[in-house]
């Protein structure tokens, strides 16, 4: 270690600083890399590899359309997700390498870290409209609710007697559960886990359920 040190102490200390925050966040960010390749990043992840979708599926009815992302999501979460993980590593790493590169090519400090600081957060955005745009075609898809009839699903929000309101149900489909808002035509209310039949569709892709 000893190349090491005599190469650290040769560095003028503003250098020092601009490694001390270029290595850490570049090594963050392959050690994520590394483990979203070998499938255990955070994406994706399930319960016992299903997903869960309560949304973010386009249903096409046949008389109209209900794209319950909008209702979950943001029109552009370019923004929401700019101070992300990966987004904050990301900046820092631009921004220790960029500022380390720049000084050392001749640039005065000042002018390092303002370029640098600029370049960082163009890298962040680009990340968050990158993540943004991966979520929104990881949970588009079309599905025709009609193709439901006669599914099976699960009640885990109890359904009141008819015409007293909705509860949920999950219904698996397209290797996915979905989540759907759920009356019933009878007059007793079905409890949370019961097992339910779907027997018919609403206008606004309500299911009418029976219990099993």
């Amino acid at each position: 270690m000893e190349w090491f040190n005599s190469w650290w102490a040769g560095l003028e200390l503003i250098e020092q600083v601009f490694y001390l925050i270029a290595i850490p966040s570049t090594l963050f960010l392959v050690i994520q890399a590394v483990l979203i390749v070998a499938g255990a990043g955070d994406a994706g992840i399930g319960d016992g590899g299903t997903d869960i979708d309560t949304g973010g599926v386009d249903f096409d009815g046949g008389d109209g359309s209900l794209d319950s992302m909008g209702d979950s999501i943001p029109s552009d979460l370019g923004v929401a997700s700019l101070f992300s993980i990966q987004g904050i590593a990301s900046f820092f790493a631009v921004f220790g390498w960029g500022s380390l590169l720049l000084y050392q090519g001749g640039v005065p400090v000042v002018f390092a870290v303002i370029a640098s600081v600029l370049l960082g957060f163009l890298v962040m955005y680009a990340i968050a409209k990158i993540m943004f745009y991966l979520s929104r075609l990881a949970h588009s898809g079309t599905l025709n609710v009609k193709n439901l009839l006669g599914s099976r699903g699960t009640v885990y929000l109890k359904i009141p007697p008819k015409g007293e309101g909705r509860g949920k149900v999950m219904v698996q489909t397209s290797e996915r559960l979905v989540e759907f808002d759920a009356v019933t035509e009878t007059g007793d209310s079905i409890p949370n886990n019961a097992e339910v039949r779907v027997i018919d569709i609403l206008g606004e892709n309500v299911l009418v359920v029976e219990k099993q």
